[in-house]
C-alpha cells in the first residue's frame, strides 16, 4: 500500500487520515482543505496491506478517519491500533465482497474481467456520475495493469478475512450509488444503529462538506 502527505507541517496537533477506495490516487481528496492545524495523509494502492503504527502517530492529539468503499475493509485491517478521535464509514462496509452486505464476487470478477478488455470508463461512468466528478490533482492515474493486481488483492483477501474491529462513528450510504448496493449498506450499518443516506454517486468526496463537518469536534 501506499501512503502520501498532502499536508505535513510541523506543530500541526490534528490529523485527517483518508483510507481510500480500489484504483484511488490522493487526488480523490486533494481538493479538500481542513482548517489550519490538520495535517492530511492518504492511504491507497493496496497490493499488500500493513498495519499503521500507533507510535507513527503519537504527536496528534485527534485523528480522524474517512474510509472509502474498499477502503472500509483495509481500515478495519491497519488502523484498529489507532487512537481514532473519529471513524466515518462512506459508501462502503467491513464485508465488501459480501452477497448480503457487499458486493457479489460475480460482481467483482466481471469489472476485473472488463478492465483488460475496456479499460476504466464503464466503472468511471457509474462510479463518478458520467464523469463528472472525477477529481483532478498533481498526481499521475495508475496503469490497468496496476488496478487489475490491486483490486484481485482486494477481492481474494477480504472474500476470506472481513472482520469488525473498529469503532465507527458515522456510516454513508450514497442513494446513487451503482458500485457498492445502497441495500447491502443499509443492511449492514442498520444492523449497527447506523447509516446516513446522502445524495452521492460511489465517489463520496464531490462535496468537501462529507469530511468538513466532522472536523473541529
Amino acid at each position: 500500500m501506499q501512503q502520501t502527505w498532502l499536508i505535513r507541517q510541523e506543530g500541526n496537533r490534528r490529523l485527517v487520515l483518508y483510507i481510500l477506495g480500489w484504483a484511488s490516487t490522493p487526488n480523490a481528496v486533494h481538493h479538500i482543505t481542513p482548517p489550519p492545524g490538520y495535517d492530511v495523509l492518504a492511504v491507497y494502492n493496496y497490493t499488500d496491506i500493513e498495519p499503521l503504527s500507533a507510535a507513527d502517530f503519537a504527536g496528534y492529539d485527534r485523528i480522524y478517519l474517512f474510509a472509502w468503499s474498499f477502503g472500509v475493509w483495509v481500515a478495519e485491517h491497519i488502523a484498529a491500533g489507532l487512537p481514532l478521535h473519529r471513524a466515518v464509514a462512506l459508501n462502503g462496509t467491513p464485508y465488501p465482497v459480501d452477497d448480503k452486505r457487499g458486493m457479489r464476487l460475480r460482481v467483482v470478477l466481471r469489472t476485473m474481467q472488463g478492465l483488460a478488455r475496456v479499460g476504466m470508463n464503464p466503472f468511471n461512468e457509474k462510479a463518478y456520475g458520467g464523469v463528472r466528478y472525477i477529481p483532478e490533482g498533481p498526481y499521475p492515474d495508475r496503469s490497468i495493469e496496476d488496478k487489475i493486481t490491486e483490486l484481485t488483492f482486494l477481492a481474494e483477501r477480504s472474500k476470506e478475512d472481513s472482520a469488525e474491529i473498529l469503532h465507527w462513528d458515522a456510516a454513508y450510504i450514497g442513494t446513487k450509488d451503482e458500485i457498492f448496493p445502497p441495500d447491502k449498506m443499509r443492511t449492514h450499518w442498520h444492523s449497527v444503529g447506523l447509516g446516513t443516506e446522502f445524495e452521492s454517486y460511489h465517489y463520496p468526496f464531490a462535496n468537501p462538506d462529507i469530511v468538513l463537518r466532522h472536523l473541529g469536534d
